[in-house]
């Protein structure tokens, strides 16, 4: 397997068949996603899902909020590294070159994405606190790494990897829209948080 993941790292990126480079690359991904999840899931005040909802007038319960939020988005973000550096995953095995690329493409749609709109945005709109809002420079960083270093793989399946950029970016783009179609719940109905204000306190809850 080693062999393969190896064989994969040396036709996409500029490292060739590296094992030290392999295990670094995935090792920091790997970290830049915990860490941006954890700080997202403990907040400053809340959680980001409690202020993901109050922006759009959703109380989303915890357990939906964390198993969303934290642990699915992460094993997903997880996955989709593993994908596109090692070609490779779990029960699945080797999977093909453009699906790989294609993950590649949504990692940094993904990282940007999240950055610009699940953060960045929402901060410069006033809407703060923001939860994960200072581990955002590591996913710029990677995703100008992957961008530069991983060059040769993107450039062998162009559709593949637009493709997976828009999927990976879409993802993000669509979470305060779905958010918003969960106010037919009249439960989970709240006033939404007006931008500049403190976040409302129904939030704590």
């Amino acid at each position: 397997m080693m062999t393969q993941i190896l064989g994969h790292l040396n036709q996409v990126s500029v490292f060739g068949p590296s094992a030290l480079a392999f295990s670094l690359i995935l090792g920091l991904d790997w970290a830049f996603s915990a860490l941006h999840s954890y700080q997202e899931w403990k907040g400053e005040k809340v959680p980001l899902w409690r202020v993901f909802g109050a922006i759009v007038g959703v109380w989303l319960p915890n357990w939906l909020g964390f198993g969303s939020f934290t642990l699915l988005l992460t094993l997903l973000l997880w996955g989709t590294g593993l994908a596109g550096i090692a070609a490779w995953l779990p029960i699945v095995g080797k999977v093909s070159s453009p699906v790989s690329v294609g993950a590649l493409g949504a990692l940094i749609g993904a990282r940007i994405s999240d950055t610009l709109v699940s953060h960045w945005g929402l901060y410069a709109l006033a809407y703060r606190p923001n939860p994960g809002l200072k581990s955002t420079p590591l996913y710029v960083i990677e995703a100008i790494f992957v961008l530069a270093t991983f060059w040769k793989g993107l450039a062998l399946f162009p559709v593949a990897a637009w493709l997976g950029f828009a999927c990976g970016a879409g993802l993000f783009v669509l979470v305060l829209p779905f958010l918003r179609t969960l106010r037919v719940i009249a439960g989970w109905r709240r006033e939404p948080w007006v931008r500049g204000e403190p976040i409302p306190a129904w939030t704590m809850d």
